[in-house]
């Protein structure tokens, strides 16, 4: 090889690795944007069932007050269920499957995220674990019987808050990933974002930590996490669980393709499995002893 040719070479490639180089500073400074689209946020038109539902605050640890919506559940044995948007919407997005679960007896605490809706404050990792605990403890002072329903970055929060809360009744998600580093890997291959994401949430770090019964949903055509992080997730999963793969859903229309349906039956074979608990509890209290 000449020396014209080797100089040829070795700009080529310098050229290659700055160019590289612009890409991975461009992803990690513009990271925040791509996990919280807030300026995307702003155009979504609000789903106005969400004002059929009471409007209330909630107040973080670090002092932001939050706003959520909140109806209780209409029959005794029903649960409360805490929902958890995903990062394109805000919690108007869910009020479709909040009203779903109303109609089914169940309560719902339509939780909001810091940044999100007009709310206060930057989003974040830890903001977020916040705002979900703040949702939760709003909830536990009004009934313990809860489950947390996650889409896409909710669940993130929502495997979290079940890791952190033993007394949860059931930890539901919808279109969920391993860890953020996993879903920007699918999309950009080239580049190591393990060591660049700032917000990690580690769905399969902290899933296996869950004692409350796991319903995993996710669409067989989902183009934005790969199916095959449900099946990862559902193997790390240590408590009861339940994996439903739905042929024809997408990322955004997992519910209506038939997640519904499943994320009902399973809140009622939960319900029944409640109750035939308390009915044994109470035949032990009031069995006859022997003097």
């Amino acid at each position: 090889m000449n020396e014209t040719v080797r100089l040829i070479l070795l700009s080529l490639l310098a050229v290659v690795l700055a160019g590289y180089a612009i890409a991975v500073a461009l992803l990690f400074w513009l990271q925040g944007r791509l996990v919280y689209p807030l300026e995307q946020i702003r155009g979504v038109t609000r789903n106005a069932a969400a004002d059929h539902i009471e409007p209330v605050t909630v107040r973080t640890a670090d002092g932001l007050v939050l706003p959520g919506r909140y109806a209780p559940a209409s029959r005794s044995d029903a649960f409360t269920v805490v929902l958890f948007h995903g990062n394109g919407e805000d919690l108007s997005q869910r009020a479709q499957i909040a009203h779903d679960l109303i109609e089914a007896g169940h309560g719902v605490y339509l939780a909001e995220y810091r940044g999100y809706g007009g709310a206060p404050g930057h989003p974040s990792e830890a903001g977020l674990f916040a705002d979900g605990r703040a949702a939760l403890d709003f909830v536990a002072q009004r009934t313990t019987r809860i489950a947390v329903h996650g889409f896409s970055l909710g669940t993130g929060v929502a495997v979290r808050m079940a890791s952190e809360y033993e007394a949860l009744t059931a930890l539901i998600l919808e279109a969920p990933f391993t860890c953020i580093a996993d879903v920007a890997r699918a999309r950009f291959p080239l580049f190591a974002f393990r060591c660049m994401v700032r917000d990690r949430y580690d769905n399969l770090a902290s899933i296996g930590r869950v004692r409350a019964p796991v319903l995993i949903c996710g669409g067989r055509a989902d183009a934005v996490i790969p199916p095959v992080q449900f099946a990862r997730l559902y193997s790390a999963v240590r408590a009861p669980r339940r994996l439903e793969l739905i042929d024809g859903a997408g990322h955004v229309d997992v519910w209506e393709q038939g997640a519904r349906e499943h994320v009902l039956r399973f809140l009622d074979d939960l319900r029944r499995v409640s109750a035939a608990v308390e009915t044994d509890r109470h035949r032990v209290r009031t069995a006859p002893h022997d003097a």
